[in-house]
């Protein structure tokens, strides 16, 4: 039977026009949720339906497909890599694949933000590789955010930490100086037993760990109603141990992301320890649950990319393919949070060339210009160890002066006298370079000792307080971490469950932070040593305004100081607490322009801080 022609016409044109619809909506339909407080600072997860795919599978959904999004605000373009989240709640479901898509934003400033996506497909692009690339679809939305949320906590309520050209990063809310009060041990922190996919690989630096794994079991009551968690109830213990961190003042925490083949074996963000360009999407959801929790609590991330054992397990310390996803996936992943400094690797072994190189990938994946570190081999005076060179530090650091994607130095120390003297002069050359260096101490001493536990029988507070602590803030550094040590006992570098076994070690350091940020304009000021008669004391200053002496107990110094009236205090760097003001002992003038400094009211057994401020 023949049919008329016009109904045969009409259906074409349908088919026409919802084929056309369709080809449409696969390119710009709202395909997409949006989640988050909508506050200045506080991340937005935007996810989205993507291709299904699996963390294992051959077309690799972290190599062949790329999620951009350029966020908009005002003149402002951001743009930010987004990445494969398999069903969208790994974390709580430890799923390996599905269809959902992320990428996480921390608006810098209140209003309407908009947004532009798409999904990238060819071989390699995730790292730009050569070769076609398909486009998937493309979306676009807009949203609002509101100021700071007046109640909110930690990085929160204070913004992102910035390097801003000064020798302190700056708060992005504030404004205010930050100075970091670190904790440096466990490396292996991530080597938590509720993680998934974490499990001990033959480390030889864990043997008191059940499993050669950390389970924190003494902070699992320091958790609190309200604090994350996954799967059913799993972290209350790591979380809880990053409360008791915070309860003390301690606002960083160094740790390694990677450690195959290092010391513990047990940190890795991939599916298997050797399969290093598929990601393990529901350990690193998990992850992301622990360092929002810091964001919140303040507590910076010190974030070690590498140890000097295996830094040549990617792609042989050159920049090449693995080593490139895996700075891609950590910028993507991790890159929103707030506190983040980016550290090229643990006692380095790497080139300046390869150093370089790896600094600046990173800034140009991180559209929040995260601080890039790198951390030091120890220098033992008079010693060549291993084949080194005498002094690993200047080899390291000198050809990284005045670089444009490099601001921290991360120093180790062996001999804790030297401490004040290096860090201080890498703050000078810095600047002769015009590029100043916000300079951290972040270990100390012989692997083995580091700072010893309170109970230690032979405590070495006294000394590391003042050659340690006191001696890097008073040469102008930016902050300190304290390293565990080495020893095969319990609560070491590697072993550490318990953070209150440092209760009082804790307290010591938190009250130098309290006492710079309290007392002190710490940014404007600048070791003046010079000014003492006495090699043994310290003096930080603003010249003929504020004058801030350390004085080891049993010591005097001669402080030579500007004309006019000056006030004098002093302060007890182990209990902490008030001001002290001057007393008939503790001070006197001995000629014009200078001023004898001695313990506070004859107190000459312990330590003083001495606060010389214009009237």
């Amino acid at each position: 039977m023949r049919y008329p022609k016009w109904p045969r016409i009409f259906g074409l044109v349908l088919v026409l026009f919802f084929c056309l619809n369709s080809c449409s909506e696969r390119k710009t339909a709202k395909n997409y949720t949006i989640e988050g407080n909508f506050k200045k600072w506080q991340p937005v997860t935007i996810t989205f339906d993507g291709p299904q795919v699996s963390e294992k599978d051959s077309i690799n959904p972290f190599l062949n497909y790329s999620l951009i999004t350029r966020f908009i605000h005002e003149r402002d373009t951001i743009p930010v890599h987004g990445f494969f989240a398999a069903d969208g709640k790994a974390a709580h479901t430890g799923a390996a694949s599905g269809n959902k898509w992320q990428v996480k934003f921390s608006p810098s400033d209140s209003g309407t933000w908009t947004f532009e996506s798409q999904m990238l497909h060819g071989k390699g692009i995730a790292i730009k590789a050569d070769g076609t690339t398909n486009t998937l679809w493309k979306t676009k939305g807009t949203f609002e955010i509101t100021p700071v949320d007046s109640l909110a906590s930690g990085f929160y309520k204070t913004g992102r930490l910035q390097y801003t050209g000064e020798h302190y990063l700056r708060e992005g809310e504030t404004g205010r100086a930050f100075l970091k009060n670190g904790v440096g041990s466990p490396e292996n922190f991530l080597a938590y037993h509720e993680f998934d996919g974490t499990f001990d690989n033959g480390g030889a630096a864990t043997p008191t760990l059940n499993n050669g794994l950390h389970e924190y079991p003494t902070h699992r009551d320091d958790w609190k109603e309200g604090d994350p968690t996954w799967g059913n109830g799993k972290g209350k213990a790591i979380i809880g141990a990053l409360n008791y961190m915070a309860s003390k003042g301690m606002n960083s925490l160094y740790f390694l992301v990677m450690n195959e083949h290092g010391d513990g074996n047990d940190v890795w963000p991939w599916i298997a320890p050797d399969e290093q360009i598929q990601y393990d999407v529901s350990k690193l959801a998990q992850w992301e649950k622990v360092f929002t929790h810091m964001d919140g609590l303040g507590i910076a991330m010190n974030v070690f990319t590498q140890e000097t054992e295996n830094d040549t397990i990617l792609n042989k310390g050159e920049l090449g393919l693995e080593r490139k996803l895996f700075y891609k996936e950590l910028v993507a992943r991790f890159g929103h949070h707030l506190g983040v400094v980016w550290n090229l690797g643990e006692e380095t072994n790497r080139t300046s060339k390869q150093l370089k190189s790896y600094a600046s990938y990173i800034r140009n994946l991180d559209p929040y210009d995260h601080p890039i570190a790198v951390h030091n081999h120890v220098r033992v005076t008079g010693k060549r160890m291993e084949g080194r060179p005498l002094d690993p530090i200047k080899e390291t650091l000198t050809p990284l002066l005045g670089y444009k994607d490099f601001e921290i130095p991360s120093l180790q120390m062996f001999d804790t006298t030297e401490v004040h003297q290096e860090v201080k002069k890498w703050r000078d050359l810095s600047v002769k370079k015009n590029r100043p260096w916000v300079v951290y101490l972040d270990k100390i001493g012989h692997w083995d000792i580091g700072v010893t536990t309170d109970t230690a029988a032979n405590n070495n507070y006294a000394q590391v307080m003042r050659t340690s602590l006191w001696g890097t803030l008073m040469a102008g550094g930016a902050g300190t971490s304290w390293y565990f040590g080495g020893l095969d006992t319990p609560n070491n570098d590697m072993a550490a469950e318990n953070f209150r076994t440092r209760d009082t070690w804790w307290g010591i350091s938190s009250n130098a932070k309290k006492f710079f940020q309290d007392h002190l304009p710490f940014w404007e000021m600048k070791g003046h040593d010079e000014l003492l008669s006495n090699p043994k004391a310290y003096c930080l200053a603003k010249k003929d305004e504020i004058y801030v002496v350390y004085l080891p107990k049993g010591e005097t110094t001669e402080l030579t100081i500007g004309d006019g009236a000056f006030t004098i205090a002093f302060y007890d760097p182990k209990e902490g607490g008030k001001l002290y003001d001057k007393q008939n002992d503790g001070w006197k003038i001995t000629k014009p322009n200078s001023v004898e400094l001695s313990s506070y009211n004859g107190q000459s057994n312990k330590d003083w801080v001495i606060v010389i401020a214009r009237k």
